[in-house]
């Protein structure tokens, strides 16, 4: 009787760390779902217009009204769906974090989140990769493609471009951190105790 007591008290004891372990996952969690949310808004309502002149006819300049918008390059169309896609996982992983306890079938709810939040640090690694490279295209061009450079004449849409890959870094590195918190807390499961 009195070792069923001591070990319901170090049962009582241990559960305090856990407790601030998931509360430092969840916080992180937060975080990097306002990184991804924010990258994502960012890009998706960046656009600027502009009117340029293109030639001059005697003294006359003939002038065009450009806009840039992310849509008009697939790399920011899939940096705004896989960092949407990011946020939204991270919003259901912190509703499964908080209400979730009873969705574990067989041990396999650490598994899954583990396994789901490596593909969202792929995803987003691969969406920021392509908004990064299309940013430099677009900042110095490329002489030997004969691309020009866009940055000198859309100087805010380059800038807010930059904030989001800036912001989709950050939330990269977060998921980078909760991925290797989601394992380690897969592999530190407590065993289940059977009387």
């Amino acid at each position: 009787m009195g070792l069923q007591n001591e070990e319901k008290l170090e049962l009582g004891c241990s559960g305090s760390q856990p407790r601030s372990k998931k509360w430092v996952l969840l916080t992180v969690r937060v975080i990097a779902f306002l990184a991804t949310a924010t990258a994502t808004l960012v890009m998706a309502l960046n656009k600027e217009t502009k009117t340029l002149v293109v030639a001059m006819v005697g003294s006359t300049p003939i002038k065009v009204t450009l806009t840039a918008k992310f849509q008009h390059t697939p790399a920011f169309v899939f940096f705004v769906i896989a960092n949407g896609m990011a946020s939204f996982h991270n919003l259901m992983m912190i509703m499964v974090e908080l209400f979730g306890q009873k969705l574990d079938y067989k041990g396999l709810r650490l598994a899954m989140i583990a396994i789901l939040d490596m593909t969202t640090v792929a995803l987003i690694s691969g969406g920021a990769s392509a908004a990064t490279f299309m940013a430099e295209v677009g900042k110095n061009g490329n002489s030997h493609a004969r691309w020009n450079k866009i940055c000198d004449k859309f100087e805010t849409f380059c800038d807010r471009g930059g904030v989001a890959i800036i912001a989709s870094s950050a939330g990269l590195i977060l998921m980078l951190i909760i991925t290797a918190m989601s394992i380690f807390k897969l592999l530190n499961k407590p065993k289940s105790v059977s009387s």
